[in-house]
């Protein structure tokens, strides 16, 4: 017990360093937040490239035992707590709150900004257009179901850029009142969910009423008011609404992850990995999209993604989103652009971002 005891000491005295040393940090975000202000830099006080370059460098120096993922998490909340001495961050998402993208968007900017929840997609990207919030937070892709054609859809009249990307491997969960399974008559929840638990739900609750609602949130809110229902939601759900957990991952496949876009009005800088994401739209001839491709192929250029969309008002014409890696700024990428602007109808670079790995909830 003496050996704990003075461990325990140990650590007391760590912590007492770490808050000087962070009470310090803050003092200084301070000095450089007024400095910001008398050189008239007030409109661009959060400087994300300056952060991802602390993240790097701590990463490198670290020897463990922390994962870079929980040194990025304890960081970020530094950030987010330093930053709202001088401004919070307005962020935007699809709310309410207690969604994935409510998740994501914590973890991915902290707890200290003002989280600003949307009823749709389209409300997130209108927040950050019209100025009243920094950044928005909107799910572009799950593994399971595929793509969110509304986030792509926005991007057509919308001005903004994608700045940033997250991914998280979603654990969905059965939640209700009572924890009796065979008591349960009503299961709500996003149509995303439902559709990515239709095998479990079609085993373990046949002939249950399926009742699609605008967010898991309100699926929680829903199952909250009636014993005889229940939600399919996040953990976050259950402690936020109260209920109780009757089922854990009854996702039908255990790879299970949704990537989300991180949008704003203001293009990234370089990182040290990085994609990109166009659109475009063509004619309609034989061969006109393989030519397209074949112009990342010469240039040795790899495609992440490739999906098309039909243009609104205009019958058998469609869009094509194009994810791949690189920088706009990249030499080979600047070809191809220059060629995609003589071979296309319209053609847009919506962003070149950090690209980002794989992050668990």
């Amino acid at each position: 017990m003496p050996k704990l005891k003075d461990l325990r000491q140990q650590i007391d005295k760590i912590d007492d360093q770490l808050l000087k040393l962070i009470s310090r940090r803050g003092v200084l975000a301070e000095k450089i937040g007024k400095e910001k202000s008398l050189q008239g830099q007030t409109a661009h006080f959060h400087v994300p490239q300056r952060e991802r370059a602390i993240l790097d460098r701590l990463n490198d120096q670290s020897k463990g035992p922390f994962p870079s993922t929980a040194i990025n998490s304890i960081f970020r909340e530094i950030f987010s707590a330093t930053l709202a001495l001088e401004k919070p961050l307005r962020v935007a998402f699809l709310g309410p709150e207690t969604t994935f993208t409510h998740q994501v968007a914590i973890k991915h900017f902290g707890h200290s900004c003002k989280f600003n929840p949307c009823l749709n997609i389209e409300s997130v990207f209108s927040e950050v257009e019209l100025g009243n919030s920094d950044y928005g937070v909107v799910p572009v892709e799950n593994s399971i179901e595929g793509v969110i054609n509304r986030t792509l859809d926005c991007f057509v009249d919308s001005p903004l850029h994608i700045c940033d990307e997250a991914q998280l491997a979603i654990s969905l969960f059965l939640l209700a009142k009572n924890t009796d399974p065979k008591k349960i008559k009503t299961v709500y929840s996003h149509p995303q969910p439902l559709a990515q638990s239709r095998n479990w739900l079609s085993c373990n609750l046949p002939g249950v009423e399926q009742i699609p609602a605008s967010s898991t949130a309100q699926a929680a809110e829903l199952a909250k008011r009636d014993k005889n229902s229940a939600a399919i939601a996040g953990q976050l759900a259950a402690e936020v609404h109260q209920l109780k957990i009757i089922a854990k991952n009854i996702q039908d496949r255990a790879e299970n992850h949704t990537r989300f876009l991180v949008i704003s009005r203001d293009q990234a800088k370089r990182a040290r990995r990085n994609k990109t994401s166009i659109m475009f739209s063509i004619k309609d001839e034989a061969g006109s999209l393989l030519k397209i491709l074949e112009l990342f192929a010469n240039n040795k250029i790899s495609l992440t993604k490739i999906q098309s969309r039909p243009l609104r008002n205009r019958p058998w014409e469609y869009l094509f989103y194009i994810d791949f890696l690189g920088h706009m700024e990249d030499k080979a990428v600047e070809r191809v652009f220059k060629t995609l602007g003589k071979q296309t109808l319209l053609f847009r670079v919506l962003g070149s971002y950090p690209e980002q790995g794989l992050k668990k909830a």
